[in-house]
């Protein structure tokens, strides 16, 4: 199997995708991304990039050897978690905007309060 289809199928758990999910947002059908890892053939260069897209990952290191991508699996825990503080904000972005409206004395309270309480449970 080339690298870019060992990479490709190691990114898919931490991305939270089945081979299926990859072949439906990339628009092809699943014996498109079947068959290429199966016959250890590289994809066009068009699907490529879209795959490349749809893990968040450049296409570069895709095409990078195993071990190269195996390391990197730390820094793409990372980006997951940056996405799951996107989530959170966008989650509470009305008490966030609320809360950046008050003036400095009241935030100050506000962080105080929340701090102690969150330490007593």
């Amino acid at each position: 199997m080339s690298s870019f289809w060992i990479n490709v199928k190691r990114l898919l758990p931490y991305k939270n995708l089945e081979v299926k999910d990859l072949a439906f947002r990339a628009n092809v059908p699943y014996s498109t991304i079947i068959n290429g890892m199966n016959k250890n053939s590289m994809p066009l260069a068009d699907l490529a990039l879209k795959i490349s897209k749809i893990l968040n990952i450049p296409l570069d290191s895709l095409l990078e050897d195993e071990a190269l991508i195996t390391e990197n699996t730390e820094g793409i825990k990372k980006l997951e978690s940056k996405d799951s503080e996107n989530n959170l904000y966008r989650k509470n972005k009305i008490l966030i905007d609320s809360f950046e409206k008050l003036p400095e004395n009241i935030k100050l309270s506000i962080q105080e309060l929340i701090i102690r309480m969150a330490e007593s449970y």
